[in-house]
């Protein structure tokens, strides 16, 4: 496998009420795991609401923050992050990455986010924290109009 290069699978960061909407047939696997820890509670709540991660040593891009929630597109050897927050605002950013016209899109409804070329082809995309795409895409530019 050394040198296999993954498939990047596309995913969303949204609630489960949200969810539902959009997958009303999404069924729950059983709480019951055999061990005492309790679901209810996300065992990561108080991780995602601080400012840093785990190890605070990269480098920050301009106008992030490490933990920052990022939309990460990789077009022919260039990268671009955009800003979640800042989609959410705007609901759609058009932008150019290696002489390609791209478009991303935020749907509200169901905290979806698309990105596709001005053919309407979808284009592989990532949501993940700032300090872990700059990690990956050392050289990577923050899309800031």
């Amino acid at each position: 496998m050394t040198g296999a290069k993954l498939k990047r699978l596309p995913s969303t960061v949204t609630t489960w009420k949200k969810w539902r909407i959009k997958y009303p047939q999404t069924e729950v696997l059983s709480l019951k795991t055999g061990y005492l820890r309790d679901y209810s509670k996300d065992l990561y709540e108080e991780y995602y609401e601080s400012k840093t991660g785990l190890f605070s040593f990269l480098r920050l891009g301009p106008g992030a923050g490490e933990k920052e929630l990022v939309i990460g597109v990789e077009i022919d050897g260039q990268a671009r992050a955009y800003r979640l927050a800042m989609l959410r605002d705007r609901n759609e950013i058009n932008d150019t990455i290696n002489n390609r016209k791209i478009r991303v899109s935020f749907d509200p409804a169901t905290d979806t986010v698309t990105v596709q070329d001005e053919k309407g082809v979808t284009i592989d995309h990532i949501s993940t924290y700032w300090m872990v795409w700059q990690g990956v895409y050392p050289e990577t530019k923050v899309y800031d109009d």
